[in-house]
């Protein structure tokens, strides 16, 4: 489920293009994509791949540039376990257990979003 946030980095899978102006990029494609369930069920048969086709979704492939100022995968696993880590000091855990045990989930309307958002400058 993490794919798309690592896409783009030079860790990931596949071999880094040019697309002709010096602009680097890795094709990306979800493993939902047409290609993704063509290259996994070559070898099956005939109806096999026409129903795995059946459940394919997303683009195929997209180009993901790759910008130097952008964190590699460690930083940013390194931020995701500072957000769990946050996550359990404002539910009181000190393990996952607890933390799966004590958190609650909810959808934040965007009044509330915007409500969180620092104040302009400006003032």
């Amino acid at each position: 489920m993490v794919g798309s946030w690592f896409a783009g980095t030079y860790e990931s899978a596949d071999d880094i293009h040019d697309d002709g102006s010096g602009r680097l990029y890795k094709e990306s494609f979800g493993m939902a994509s047409a290609r993704a369930v063509k290259a996994r069920t070559a070898t099956q048969s005939g109806f096999e791949r026409a129903r795995a086709g059946l459940f394919e979704e997303g683009i195929s492939s997209s180009r993901m540039y790759l910008d130097p100022a952008r964190p590699g995968v460690e930083d940013l696993i390194d931020g995701i376990v500072a957000g769990v880590r946050s996550s359990a000091t404002y539910a009181g855990a000190r393990t996952i257990d607890q933390l799966h045990e004590r958190a609650v989930l909810g959808v934040q309307s965007s009044a509330g979003y915007e409500e969180g958002r620092p104040l302009p400058t400006s003032w």
